[in-house]
């Protein structure tokens, strides 16, 4: 019995760990891509953590200055840029890894780089030539590596055993001839390290992404805050009309009423592009087209179904015996119903809010039809993908910004609808 107890209890937390696994990965993998810097998040693998400082090898060639960032997820240093212009290298540097390196700071290394130099020059000028014969051979060695590869499969499709043999040990010697030219490479490049560059570390700013959002993308902010007047618009409108529907619909009867109950879903069946098509003949009549209030009215059509649902069957979960006794003692109906009704419906309503609010702010399709100059924050998030062409780090700081007043609103209502489910009681 025991060991059946703690089977059950092991499957019980491996089916919630999943569960919580499978919501929480994709949000994690957001937030971390949005907060990394250009450099990072096209590494390969990508890293699970985005770093807080970013880890510099500062170095002389040729004249210029040459600058790496240490690449965690490839082991090494990545070169950045090799110049003599401190501003150049400065605007660079932060463009790809979101970190600042002052002037004060760069004139220590510099110091520190040109005091190392002066006591290795000789031996840093050998070894920079054997390296760069190792490499001129390596190349040698790999475009022939690639040439026999390239024979071989022609010879095993002609079924040329013989050739493929011969090439074969080819391809070995090449591959050993390779391994052994980079282990000489990385020896003499680890002590070149050591005696002609200086290593120092900065701190990275982890919300330059979501500055640079707001800051590259026009119409980023006021975006923002018309999404947050469609969304409490949409709130209003689906609250108070679909409030009343469900109330009457948990409190009367009449004929049609579960064909009306049912036929106000009705409209959730069709795509929301579709409605936004028409809709827009009709707000652009209305004098609404390209307005919050336009957005709003077509958001709620949608809404209201739900809404009715909802607080119907809140409503019918309320004794009417209730009203009727509050009325005895003296109060009004309107009395009855914001004095004992209304406050045991608002988990209910909390939730139909939730569920208005959150619809109307992550809807793109529609307002991409009913905006053209005046368009919410989902579609600037959008169409910053679109034109960002590949910048996902930036992307991702604004699929953040987008979903925050989504949470930050949840949260807020969070006590009435855990009450619904039977938790925190108001």
């Amino acid at each position: 019995m025991r060991v059946n107890k703690i089977l059950k209890q092991t499957l019980f937390y491996l089916v919630v760990a999943g569960i919580i696994l499978v919501i929480l990965t994709p949000i994690y993998f957001l937030v971390v891509i949005s907060l990394m810097s250009d450099q990072e998040a096209y590494d390969w693998p990508t890293q699970l953590v985005p770093s807080f400082f970013n880890n510099y090898k500062l170095e002389i060639v040729d004249g210029k200055f040459l600058i790496s960032v240490y690449s965690s997820a490839k082991k090494k240093y990545s070169t950045l840029i090799k110049t003599n212009d401190f501003e150049e290298l400065q605007k660079f540097v932060r463009n790809k890894t979101n970190s600042t390196i002052k002037k004060g700071i760069f004139d220590i290394q510099v110091k520190k780089l040109n005091e190392l130099i002066s006591k290795n020059s000789e031996e840093i000028s050998n070894l920079r030539n054997q390296i760069a014969s190792l490499e001129s051979k390596l190349n040698t060695v790999t475009v022939n590596l690639v040439r026999y590869k390239t024979q071989l499969e022609k010879a095993k499709k002609a079924n040329m055993n013989n050739l493929i043999s011969i090439i074969n040990e080819k391809i070995i010697e090449f591959e050993n001839e390779k391994r052994e030219y980079e282990k000489q490479i990385k020896k003499l490049s680890e002590r070149l390290d050591e005696i002609g560059s200086v290593k120092f570390s900065v701190s990275k700013h982890l919300f330059d992404n979501y500055v640079n959002f707001f800051r590259v993308t026009s119409d980023a902010l006021p975006a923002l805050f018309r999404s947050i007047q469609v969304a409490i618009l949409t709130v209003l409108i689906s609250l108070t009309i679909g409030g009343m529907a469900g109330y009457a619909f948990a409190r009367y009867n009449f004929k049609g009423k579960n064909l009306l109950k049912l036929s106000v879903l009705f409209v959730r069946m069709f795509p929301g592009i579709s409605i936004a098509m028409p809709m827009v003949i009709i707000l652009i009549n209305m004098g609404f087209y390209d307005k919050p209030i336009g957005l709003s009215l077509v958001y709620s059509v949608g809404q209201i179904g739900m809404t009715i649902w909802i607080t119907a069957s809140i409503f019918m979960g309320i004794s009417k015996e209730l009203e009727e006794a509050a009325m005895i003692f003296g109060t009004t109906r309107w009395g009855a119903f914001f004095k004992v009704t209304l406050p045991l419906a608002l988990p209910g309503l909390a939730a139909s809010a939730m569920y208005a609010f959150i619809g109307s702010w992550s809807e793109t399709a529609q307002a991409i039809v009913l905006t053209q100059f005046n368009p919410t924050f989902p579609v600037v998030v959008y169409q910053t993908l679109v034109g960002a062409k590949g910048l996902i780090n930036l992307t991702a700081a604004g699929g953040v910004s987008l979903a925050l007043p989504a949470v930050i609103f949840t949260l807020i209502i969070r006590r009435y609808i855990l009450q619904m489910w039977g938790g925190v009681k108001v």
